[in-house]
């Protein structure tokens, strides 16, 4: 095979179609990434969605147990107060 020699027709289809199935196998392995990407992008997405429903959650109990705590501080208060009015009148 002599260098000077213009292209055999037999060898340029084939280099052409060797150079069409590389193209198409980058193409798809391009879509198989930006897939990939979207996929990533979604489980974060709803992962963060997740921790924000938990760190709501975590106020709402939080409050919920401040409330608690609150009414119990007040009942507690008043049975002081009621004890001492019955300490009271008992001694007369």
């Amino acid at each position: 095979m002599n260098p000077l020699d213009p292209v055999e027709p037999e060898n340029e289809e084939t280099t052409n179609l060797a150079d069409k199935v590389g193209f198409l196998g980058t193409v798809i392995v391009t879509i198989g990434y930006i897939i990939e990407t979207i996929g990533e992008g979604i489980a974060l997405a709803e992962l963060e969605k997740e921790e924000k429903n938990v760190q709501q959650n975590k106020q709402e109990n939080q409050q919920q147990l401040s409330d608690i705590q609150s009414k119990l501080d007040y009942l507690i208060k008043e049975i002081e107060t009621l004890k001492k009015k019955d300490d009271h009148f008992r001694r007369w």
